[in-house]
């Protein structure tokens, strides 16, 4: 049972994952092609633009955070594809292991 617990929240966790790394590099392409171009203004009702001298500043405990998520997300992504093909990596899986409890422990 706790198999299939842990195997689904690595599921939801990819697939969250997935859909916001694809999300991420839409937003990110300078030149989009014309058919996500299209689907943008159809859906916003017009043309999404960025201006290049907007920046960002995040401050340091919350990049550090989004860090160690986003390689705890890519550990289970790899994961997962490796328990599709039968291969069982013990490191990865104790990263994987002190990845999340690092931070339960920040909360």
């Amino acid at each position: 049972m706790a198999n299939t617990g842990f195997a689904l929240l690595t599921l939801a966790l990819a697939s969250t994952f997935c859909v916001v790394q694809a999300t991420g590099q839409t937003l990110r392409d300078p030149q989009p092609n014309p058919a996500s171009t299209f689907a943008a203004t159809t859906f916003a009702g017009s043309a999404l633009t960025c201006s290049d001298s907007q920046k960002l500043l995040i401050p340091h405990p919350f990049a550090e955070r989004a860090k160690l998520k986003a390689k705890l997300s890519n550990l289970l992504r790899e994961s997962l594809y490796d328990d599709a093909k039968g291969i069982v990596n013990i490191a990865r899986e104790k990263e994987i292991r002190e990845l999340a409890s690092k931070l339960k422990k920040e909360r």
